[in-house]
């Protein structure tokens, strides 16, 4: 009887280092789940606001700016928010806003508080309203890159390092 469970163990032992074998195989053919950044489609790319919110000013006249665009209801989100916690202006060059859409205003202001988001920067749009008549911003998070108050180029993203490395800095 101890042979046969010594021996089972020894099975297991070598079943389980195969398995890690072939998920580092796999890893290595496909690498890691991309944080990267993508084109935003529905983005009006050319469009200049008609009226900015208070909180949004500074971007209607920075030379580069962008957009943050979140939402109370969307755990990507939430991760990019709790990234923006310690460095809220994620690209050097560029003046930050962000857009918060929510269904609930105290959902927002809740949101706002729990990740430590600057409230002077932070516009809480209710349904998406100004973000999706002024840009055709349907999609969250995403990054409205401006240049003179004019929507220059629209991402999406999941990772503020990543769409860093993906905006090249004003020069």
């Amino acid at each position: 009887m101890i042979y046969v469970l010594a021996f089972m163990v020894l099975l297991l032992t070598a079943v389980m280092i195969m398995f890690f074998a072939m998920l580092g195989e796999l890893y290595s053919r496909v690498g890691p789940a991309p944080a990267a950044t993508g084109p935003l489609q529905e983005a009006k790319v050319g469009q200049r606001p008609q009226a900015w919110p208070r909180e949004l000013a500074p971007l209607a006249t920075a030379t580069d700016a962008v957009l943050l665009v979140l939402s109370t209801s969307c755990a990507s989100c939430v991760q990019v928010a709790g990234q923006l916690r310690d460095r809220f202006e994620p690209m050097t060059g560029y003046v930050t806003g962000v857009v918060l859409s929510t269904a609930d205003p105290d959902r927002a202001e809740a949101f706002v508080r729990e990740h430590g988001l600057p409230r002077d920067s932070v516009y809480v749009d209710v349904e998406g309203a100004w973000v999706t008549t002024e840009f055709g911003v349907l999609t969250s998070p995403s990054a409205l890159i401006l240049r003179d108050g004019q929507l220059s180029s629209a991402l999406v993203f999941t990772d503020v390092a990543a769409l860093q490395s993906a905006v090249a800095p004003a020069t």
